[in-house]
């Protein structure tokens, strides 16, 4: 089974998912009133795809929300 990824625009990457938090994840955004749409059939065969069933992906590190990293620096200031 392949990966889960948020891409929220918000974050300056994607952020890697497990199955379990994907569901939490999906369950918080229904009760904040969110829409949630789900793509169903056969999708075009993808070179990322490919890639993710090679290789075990693993995040190191959260990806930073848009403008988190320069608030943090004034901060310092």
């Amino acid at each position: 089974m392949l990966p889960w990824f948020n891409l929220n625009s918000l974050l300056m990457g994607p952020e890697l998912i497990s199955d379990t938090y994907l569901a939490l994840f999906l369950a918080q955004l229904q009760q904040e009133g969110y829409s949630i749409f789900v793509v169903k059939g056969d999708l075009p065969d993808c070179e990322a795809d490919q890639l993710l069933q090679m290789i075990r992906v693993q995040q190191v590190q959260r990806p930073k929300l848009i403008g988190e990293e320069t608030a943090q620096s004034r901060d310092q200031r």
